[in-house]
């Protein structure tokens, strides 16, 4: 159970008092007259005899005891490991305790070896006995479970602690005593049963008396944290309110969480934080930046579109935008959404939800893993945007969920969580659902929808063709719908189009010159005409405009511009034939076959990349390449090419032309889509390409859009014309002859085509080519879409219609994949080795999972092999060994195909693991679990029990993921392996330096997978000294066993110094060595390493950091252990070490780039995590070398741009800012603010589903909060505040454009913009739209049956009006919530005393039948935590003691309090909250403080003083009075306290219960009535108050009273 909250004194100060010091002695007596018990009771234990009490033990001791006991055994324990696992736990917290307690104590008696000689007694005794360990294991869990808690507080124990320390070491020695002694009671039973320790009454007891002493340290900690914080303001690592303060966020992301998994979104729709991609967003982003401004007002003023948003219950409830296809109805759908979220009341109600879905933003492929239905992709689509519109939605959905999780289809779905739903019928809300698109699928939902009886129908507007509607809708009679017709009203749109098309064209912007004019007016009547509204024929016509200049050309285009839509892509088509070389259409038929056969939508640099396969593969000599090793292998964020061998740069692109122009300008036949892929530019263009192959009386007549074929007796009859009438030599000179043999041979001629029977064929080679060649398989995309899909592109070809030569081509590469170690390591090794491990597992690691499921555990792959090695063609060049011994062998009838094609890649894994320098664990599971499969596919046995099917293996509960793809190896798997590798590889006549290269092979394979096996320490740690022993300049092996926790400073001092002394006698007689980046990064590593324990040894730190940074020099970059050694430094307040090292780090930059997650991840975020602890800032203050911290994010960031690394480059410049923050004085402020411009600016642009948003909103807070300050600087002029107000509003997203989130993580922003216009007196319909929201959602809070949230409501709440100086309403607020807080400790005290059989007296407020009575009101101080009976003694537990962080921190406690700018993502309901997630036997939770003094850090739980809270400050600093009036007076001095006495104050009241007597429950307190008879008002006419000051408008949209003017 949390501490209860204790009474502050403003007598504390950072200096005890006398009275304290007195205490203090007392305690330290009574600590020293325990231990002096203790000590006897270990003789007791030891027979009496003090002798055998041994003053030395130390850990080791004793469990090297333990080892001597267990060896003793003649059974072996399968329980041993666990259970000296768990006595070491168990020893090292007792070490800590231990040594806290003899820190404080006078005492020669060592607190922790007592402990130690009580435990090895109770070993003693019990030994022999069978279950003794797994028995002892079970007490001993138990224990460490109380005593682990105590570690947390070291060296930060006062005396009364350190009480509660020894009292625990105490119980811990008695039930040694205890354990000792039931070994007696049991001295006839030669087995136990379980939990013979633990159902003892006796030990049962001392646990339960450890229990009672942890709820007095819980008691003890809160009193102390205050006087901790006076003492020391920047220390506050002992602040239990984190848990508090995520509380109300973890909540909501649980429900949230909830909604994705019923809604059935796959996982590659999740980004990193579990939520949707929000590909619906994108979509109809990109659709709104093409729309021409001013168009689709028309929509605004169609009586049947004002119906159908404005009634209150539309008679139609569905709206159609129909049209033909190119008629502009999905750009009409965008803009109506534009003007509908822009309105100030979109519907009836206060409040609209709008979800909707576009058809290209979702577009799928056939073969996307997502298998998902239409009506499934529209039903999770428009679901979840509703859902998460406001938290009262969310939260009933989520209770429905909990009731009923099962759906039987998606429409039930809809029926459930959504019809059913009592959100729905808010009377405040207007549901509108948006739908590009009408399909037969989706009609079940919309007769569902529309045959809701009540008022509250969602309204639904689609877009559709006149025929789906004649056919879908028309006959449905349940469905009423009205459509608008929009070749009927767009014709403005069309001519503002037009215009904005020429005033973007060279020859027609403008119209000032001579005759432009005249020639804008002919195009656009003539296009306006002959286009129809078709927007295709319409762009057609206007791009080929955009090409010509001369009169004729452009007469030419507008004669054509009336042609029918096939009549023009004929054209087109026609026209790409003539004028295109043979290499660009075959440019244009390989997009195509990547269009129409690859397996997903391919972005313009993908299809870039994939067109260049061929390209480079024609163009390059093909020549063996060296291997490159993949130590540490330099493939971080993005592609890095190799450094290791100069040679000219081949270019991966066939053209110099950028490939998006390429196809705007030169292949018109395709588009980039809005979600930014590479597509048709329109449907029907597809079905007007000719089948390659086909007749010319069957199918599509080539003549319409292939080559023009001429006829040899039509050339006859040609060539004898002319021989008649040309002379000849004219004849010749001509060259007729040629011109008619290529006339002859245009049948032959490449042309624009559809290859249905080579797509998939052509697909698979190039990723073949892809992944057996090196330098292309090194770039990323290409090889993780060759290993991904090379199976499914070769289980569609149809090898009998294939190309014969195309199969030819594909069987020496099919070979040269699995027997060569290009193709193996593209397809199972890993590369991504500097990213971080949760990096990795969500990237890389699904693909090689894929390939080892496809082709090594299932029989997919190996039965796709044996089809194509079956057909002649594809082994036609396969002539010699490898290929033609595995050709045979796969055509054997009995052939294993498994051993027969994975033999060469499971040989290539055992290089891998035992004769490669590659130690990282992802590097040993890939190695590992191949050979795993692999050795089970040649089990006969085994084999025929796994499964077939690649699908078996792929997800974590399928039948074979555990077994095959489990990341803990036993130790028997792990000796298989090794056997059949050192068979594999011939171990038997290896050297002595070879066979000490397996040995630490073997060590790091165990010490990396098999770490939790019984006696596995001793195993790899013997064969690193075996390792040793065999080569004592194994140098791998020196690191590693001086990296083991039982080897001491000296000892690996010693191996590390004598290792790198030898590597400095072969450099000097080799200067190649360190050349070879393997043998530089273990140097690195060595050095490092050397001046890590030189550090601990703590004899010479300037050695130690000389040391560190010489490891700088050499070729091994690990920002991880860097961090390590900066908070070495930092521990020592070493600053200019630290200085000095990241100086060093700087010269070493060219080095980072493979490198930049890591740089990111695990250097620069873990550094400048700590608000008041920024270790880079810290280092650059203390030491005045900002320029050195500067110069390195300066650089870091230089290469993140480079990379176009953009979620990690935000995440770097968050951490510039941070660091800069902390400068003294602010005097970094200006760069703190252009870094956070540029970092929101860049992510902004590049909007990623990988990056948390809580970052992104926390800078977004921090900034908007600088703008603000900014704006009201003295004498600025009046366009810079202007200026500093636009700056504002573009941080925030319109109102309405926001999901539910958005409201919370962003409060500060909405509150500093509305605080803006209220000082300045402005007009904002920016901020009257938050205002609004702001409103509804609180109101809705207060209004649902939930009283939980209502705390949640009321912090919003005064937020907002205190921002806005609405002080009546204000002061309210806080009463409420001063009220909650009453409640809940009041409701927390009476069962505290209950659990202890106590009955209290009836405390101040408690509620009666629902009202609330009076008592006599105390501001008395609460006792220090004093327990009588183990119960705390509490007044009216009016303060705490604590603080919450130093500088300008929000008094008023929400969850997430995140720094000085008050960010949170969501406030928690303090009341009826607690540190603890639950309270202890049920009872109620404990309520923390609710509001602290950012001046002095008091806290109240409850406030019995009133305190002022700020305005300009948006409600989030709070001080006390006395803290008050030293601001006032310029006195109060604090780092980063940015509240200034030139700021407007309120005061908020304490907690009066005069005001609650005897009102009825469901009311509000008026706290400034003047009126005695009138001190309180229903809450539903609190509501209305509020409605009707902040949310009812008149006709203008401008609200009544208060607030900002719209």
């Amino acid at each position: 159970m949390a501490p209860p909250a204790l009474q502050t004194s403003s007598s504390v100060l950072s200096t005890s008092s006398t009275a304290e010091k007195v205490a203090e002695v007392s305690d330290q007596k009574e600590i020293e007259a325990i231990w002096k018990e203790v000590h006897n009771k270990v003789i007791e234990l030891a027979g009496g005899d003090p002798k055998r009490v041994q003053t030395t033990l130390d850990i080791n001791s004793v469990l090297q005891y333990i080892d001597n006991v267990q060896q003793s055994d003649k059974k072996k324990s399968e329980k041993y490991g666990l259970f000296k696992s768990v006595v070491n736990r168990t020893l090292q917290c007792i070490n800590t305790v231990g040594g806290i307690v003899a820190d404080g104590a006078s005492t020669v008696f060592a607190p922790a070896g007592m402990c130690y000689n009580a435990l090895t007694f109770v070993i003693q005794a019990w030994q022999g006995y069978e279950g003794i360990f797994e028995n002892l294991a079970e007490l001993l869990e138990k224990c460490t479970e109380f005593l682990e808690r105590l570690e947390s507080y070291e060296g930060r124990m006062d005396a009364r602690l350190r009480r509660v320390a020894v009292q625990n070491l105490r119980l811990f020695v008695e039930i040694c005593d205890r354990t000792i002694r039931l070994r007696k009671k049991h001295s006839k039973f030669l087995a136990f049963t379980k939990q013979l320790f633990l159902n003892d009454n006796g030990i049962t007891d001392l646990l339960g008396m450890m229990d009672r002493l942890n709820a007095k340290e819980s008691l003890l900690v809160n009193a102390q944290t205050y006087k901790l914080v006076s003492d020391s303001a920047g220390d506050i690592k002992l602040m239990l309110d984190g848990q508090k303060e995520q509380k109300k966020e973890q909540e909501a992301k649980k429900w949230r969480t909830t909604i994705v998994k019923a809604l059935g979104f796959p996982p590659n729709m999740l980004d990193n934080d579990g939520e949707p991609i929000p590909n619906w967003q994108r979509a109809f982003d990109a659709r709104k930046n093409t729309l021409v401004d001013e168009t689709g007002k028309w929509i605004l003023e169609h009586e049947d579109f004002l119906e159908w948003t404005k009634s209150s219950s539309p008679n139609k409830p569905v709206m159609v935008l129909r049209g033909k296809n190119g008629s502009g109805k999905t750009s009409m759908m965008a803009n109506t959404l534009r003007y509908l979220r822009k309105m100030n009341r979109a519907g009836p109600t206060s409040r609209a939800v709008i979800a909707y879905f576009f058809m290209e933003g979702e577009k799928r492929k056939t073969d996307d893993e997502d298998a998902s239905s239409l009506l499934e992709l529209v039903s999770r689509t428009l679901l979840w945007q509703i859902f998460t519109a406001y938290e009262a939605m969310t939260k009933t959905v989520y209770q429905i969920l909990e009731k009923s999780p099962d759906f039987d289809s998606s429409v039930d779905l809809w029926q459930q969580l959504f019809v059913d739903n009592k959100e729905r019928m808010n009377p405040d809300t207007t549901f509108f659902l948006f739908i590009d698109g009408l399909d037969r699928e989706l009609v079940p939902l919309f007769q569902k929808l529309t045959s809701v009886t009540d008022n509250k129908k969602p309204r639904i507007f689609l877009t559709a063709r006149p025929e789906m509607i004649s056919e879908l809708l028309e006959q449905d009679e349940g469905i009423k719908f009205d459509s608008i017709p929009i070749a009927e009203y767009n014709a403005d749109d069309i001519e503002k189009y037009i215009i904005y098309r020429m005033d973007n064209m060279p020859i027609l912007k403008d119209p000032s010159r001579p005759g432009i004019s005249e020639w804008r007016g002919k195009i656009l009547e003539t296009l306006r005409y002959k286009c129809d509204g078709d927007y295709f024929k319409l762009n057609t016509s206007l791009n080929a405009l955009a090409k010509v200049d001369l009169v004729d050309d452009i007469n030419e285009v507008l004669a054509d511009a009336d042609k029918t839509r096939a009549d023009q892509i004929d054209a087109e088509i026609r026209r790409l034939n003539n004028i295109r070389t043979i290499k660009e259409i075959e440019e244009i038929n390989e997009i195509i076959q990547w269009i129409e056969a690859g397996r997903r939508w391919f972005e313009v640099d993908m299809m870039e990349a994939l067109l260049s396969v061929k390209h480079r593969r024609n163009s390059v000599v093909q020549a063996p390449a060296p291997v490159l090793p993949l130590t540490r292998r330099k493939t971080g964020f993005t592609d890095i090419e190799s450094t290791t061998q100069e040679s000219a740069p081949v270019t991966m692109t066939i053209s110099l032309l950028p490939f998006a122009q390429k196809l705007a300008e030169k292949y018109p036949i395709f588009g980039v889509t809005d979600s930014g892929y590479v597509d048709w530019r329109a449907s029907e263009i597809k079905d007007r390409i000719p089948s390659k192959g086909l007749e010319r009386d069957v199918g599509l007549d080539l003549a319409r859009s292939g080559p023009q074929v001429i006829q040899e007796s039509e050339l006859a009859i040609v060539r004898h014309f002319l021989n008649n009438v040309c002379p000849p030599d004219l004849y010749e000179r001509f060259e007729f002859d040629q011109f008619f043999k290529a006339k002859l041979g245009a049948k032959h001629k490449e042309y624009i085509c559809l290859d249905p029977d080579n797509a998939n064929i052509k697909i698979a080679l190039t990723c073949l080519v892809i992944l057996t060649e090196e330098e292309l398989r090194n770039k990323t995309k290409l090889r993780r879409y060759a290993m991904y899909w090379l199976l499914d592109h070769m289980q569609d070809v149809d090898l009998s219609a294939a190309d014969r030569e195309l199969k030819a081509q594909v069987g020496p590469l099919l070979v040269k994949l699995f027997t060569e170690e290009c193709g193996i390591d593209s397809m199972f090794w890993v590369f991504d080795l500097s990213v971080s491990i949760n990096t990795w597992d969500l990237d890389e690691y699904i693909d090689l999972r894929e390939a080892r499921c496809e082709w090594l555990y299932s029989m997919s792959g190996m039965q796709e092999i044996s089809r194509w090695l079956h057909d002649s063609s594809v082994t036609k060049y396969i002539k010699e060994d490898p290929g033609a011994s595995l050709v045979e062998a796969v055509k054997a009838p009995s052939a294993n195909l498994h051993e027969v094609v994975l033999s060469y890649a499971a040989k290539h894994m055992a290089t891998h693991l035992f004769r490669r320098v590659e130690f990282l664990p992802r590097q040993f599971w890939c190695a590992c679990w191949f050979i795993r499969g692999y050795l089970s596919r040649l089990n006969s046995e085994k084999s025929s029990q796994m499964p077939s099917k690649p699908e078996d293996y792929r997800e974590p509960n399928s039948p074979g993921f555990e077994e095959f793809e489990g990341r803990e190896f036993t130790l028997d798997q792990i000796k298989e392996i090794e056997a059949w590798a050192a068979t594999a590889l011939d171990k038997t006549n290896d050297t002595p330096e070879q066979q000490s290269s397996w040995e630490i092979h073997g060590a790091l394979l165990t010490f990396q997978l098999c770490r939790s096996e019984e006696g596995v320490a001793e195993i790899y740690q013997a064969r690193a000294q075996k390792a040793v022993d065999l080569n004592p300049k194994n140098w791998h092996a020196c690191h590693f066993l001086s990296k083991q926790p039982n080897t001491s400073n000296e000892n690996a001092i010693e191996l590390l110094s004598r290792a790198r002394k030898d590597i400095d006698s072969i450099r000097g007689g080799n200067d190649e060595w360190i050349n070879d980046s393997a043998n530089s990064s273990l140097l690195a590593r060595i050095t490092l390493d050397l001046g890590d324990r030189l550090w601990d040894l703590g004899k010479d730190y300037p050695l130690a950091a000389r040391t560190h940074r010489e490891s700088l020099k050499y070729d091994y970059v690990h920002f991880k252990d860097y961090t390590k050694v900066l908070t070495r430094y930092q521990n020592s307040s070493a600053w200019p070490e630290l200085i000095a090292f990241v100086e060093e780090l700087n010269r070493t930059s060219e080095t980072w780039a493979a490198y930049f997650d890591e740089l990111v991840n695990e250097f620069v975020v873990v550094l400048t995590a700590d608000e008041d602890l920024n270790i880079l800032a810290q280092a650059a203050d203390a030491t005045k070398r900002w320029d050195v911290i500067e110069a390195f994010f300066t650089l870091a960031v230089d290469m993140g741009i480079q990379q176009e690394a953009h979620d990690l480059l935000f995440l770097l410049r968050d951490g510039f800012a941070k660091t800069l923050e902390h400068a003294a004085d602010g005097a970094q402020q200006d760069k703190v603010i252009v870094i956070q411009e540029m970092a929101l600016e860049d992510i902004k642009l590049h909007r990623s589903d990988s990056l948390s948003r809580h970052p992104i909103d926390n800078m977004t807070n921090a900034l908007a909060r600088t703008y603000l300050d900014k704006a009201f600087q003295p004498n600025l002029p009046i366009e810079r505040v202007d200026y500093y107000g636009s700056l504002i509003a573009n941080l925030l997203p319109e109102p309405e454009a926001s999901d539910g989130n958005d409201l919370w993580a962003n409060t500060i922003t909405v509150c500093c913009l509305i605080r803006y216009h209220h000082k300045r007196n402005s007009e904002s319909k920016l901020a009257r739209g938050w205002i609004d929201k702001i409103m509804r959602e609180i109101i809705e809070l207060l209004s649902d049956e939930d009283d939980d949230n209502d705390d949640s409501a009321y912090w919003l709440l005064a937020r907002l009006l205190t921002t806005i100086e609405d002080t009546k309403n204000t002061r309210i607020a806080w009463t409420l919530r001063n009220m909650i807080q009453r409640e809940a400790l009041t409701k927390w005290e009476k069962w505290v005393a209950k659990s202890a059989n106590e009955v209290p007296a009836t405390p101040n407020g408690t509620i009666i039948n629902g009202a609330i009575t009076n008592g006599a009101t105390t501001n008395g101080t609460t006792t220090n935590g004093t327990i009588t009976n183990g119960t705390p003694k509490l007044t009216n537990g009016f303060a705490s003691k604590g603080t919450e962080y130093t500088g300008s921190q929000s008094g008023s406690s929400t969850p997430r309090q995140i720094d000085q700018n008050g960010n949170r993502s969501r406030p928690a309901s303090e009341a009826g909250e607690a540190t603890d997630a639950a309270s202890v036997d049920g009872g109620p939770i404990q309520p923390t403080w609710l509001v602290s003094c950012d001046g002095c850090y008091k806290q109240w739980t409850v406030m019995d003083q009133p305190l002022y809270t700020c305005a300009d400050c948006l409600g989030v600093i709070q001080l006390d009075k006395d803290c008050h009036a030293q601001l006032l007076k310029g006195e109060l001095k604090k780092k980063r306290f940015e509240c200034k006495k030139e700021h407007t104050f309120m005061e908020i009241p304490h907690l009066d219960m005069n005001l609650f007597e005897g009102m009825p429950k469901g009311s509000v307190p008026l706290p400034d009535s003047k009126d005695k008879a009138k001190r309180w008002i229903t809450l539903d006419e609190w509501k209305g108050e509020l409605r009707k000051l902040y949310l009812d408008t008149n006709g203008d949209g401008v609200a009544k009273e208060n607030g900002v003017q719209a």
